[in-house]
């Protein structure tokens, strides 16, 4: 069983470290786009640029209207400018690696 390397952004910002982190080889970055107290789409894209992971999940957004944001778009972006693939999950779906 290989070991995942994740990188799980939680309840944080953008800050330039995340490309050192990246340097460590991420398969799975978990990072917020709800842009209230967190990153919001544009920053999460950036951070995706910046750790250059295999595959991205988003979180935090949809929950209450000040963090509604549109994942389908979010994922195209993502998917269009860099080569990290991006899973949305619906609630109590699971996601396998």
């Amino acid at each position: 069983m290989r070991r995942i390397r994740q990188n799980h952004a939680c309840d944080t910002g953008l800050f330039y470290d995340m490309k050192l982190i990246g340097e460590a080889g991420i398969d799975l970055a978990v990072l917020p786009i709800g842009d209230n107290f967190t990153m919001g789409p544009d920053d999460a894209l950036r951070a995706v640029q910046l750790i250059e992971p295999r595959l991205v999940l988003p979180i935090h957004y949809d929950t209450f209207e000040v963090i509604k944001q549109d994942p389908a778009a979010w994922k195209r972006r993502v998917e269009d400018a860099t080569s990290a693939r991006v899973a949305l999950l619906q609630p109590g779906e699971r996601l396998e690696l």
